[in-house]
Parts: structure tokens; C-alpha cells; sequence
């Protein structure tokens, strides 16, 4: 495999060709995570969840694509990514988790490290 950001590469691509190709200084940088909510946890207190979880990820300026599932375990998963020219640092996503770990809802927080989402094999 290659590495779309190595210096080689990057030398050869104009600045317009690093931007429309997402590399160099237009990388875009983003964390999937997975949260494990509290066992029998009601239809109500999971929306109430989602919608104050929505809320604190656009107070950051940033963005949140994701779903529940699981039958046996109650849990939402998802990717945090930048909207716009807000971009995702290490400090708003260690802002975020701490946010998700103070939640009486959440029994665990799963968050991968900062990657480039363009190029990241899932």
C-alpha cells in the first residue's frame, strides 16, 4: 500500500492538486467510535442521548454520522468528521469523549485515534 501523504508525492502535486485530492495540508481528520449504553435503557433516554449528543458535537463545529444497533446491547456507533474549515483536533476529540464519558446513559466509550478519513481502509 502506498502512502497518499508521503513527502515524495506530496513535492510532485500542486497545491490545487493536493486540495482536490485530500492530502498534505487539506487532509481531513476524523474518529469513528463506539459507545455501549447502560443495560434496559429506555426508547426515551436514548433519544434524549442522541439529541444532547447531536447538540454537543455542533456546539464543536463538526459533524456526526452514525446509528444504534445491537439487539442484546444497547450501543450507538459512528464517525465524528469536519464540517466545512472546522477540523477535528485531538483536544475536541478528547473534549467530546470526556463529554460521553460524564453521561449517567453511557456504561463505555470505544474511540479509535485521529485518522485521515479519505484514506483509511475500513
Amino acid at each position: 500500500m502506498h502512502n497518499p501523504n508521503s513527502k515524495q508525492r506530496l513535492k510532485r502535486l500542486s497545491p490545487r492538486q493536493r486540495k482536490k485530492m485530500k492530502v498534505g495540508e487539506f487532509t481531513e481528520l476524523g474518529f469513528s467510535l463506539l459507545v455501549t449504553l447502560k443495560p434496559q435503557l429506555a426508547a426515551d433516554a436514548q433519544d434524549a442521548l442522541l439529541d444532547a449528543w447531536l447538540e454537543a458535537v455542533d456546539a464543536e463545529g463538526v459533524s456526526f454520522g452514525g446509528h444504534f444497533g445491537g439487539d442484546e446491547v444497547q450501543r450507538f456507533e459512528g464517525i465524528v468528521f469536519p464540517v466545512g474549515r472546522t477540523k477535528v483536533t485531538a483536544e475536541m476529540r478528547a473534549a467530546l469523549i470526556a463529554w460521553l464519558n460524564a453521561r449517567d446513559e453511557v456504561d463505555a466509550v470505544d474511540a479509535d485515534e485521529l485518522a485521515d478519513l479519505w484514506n483509511i481502509e475500513w
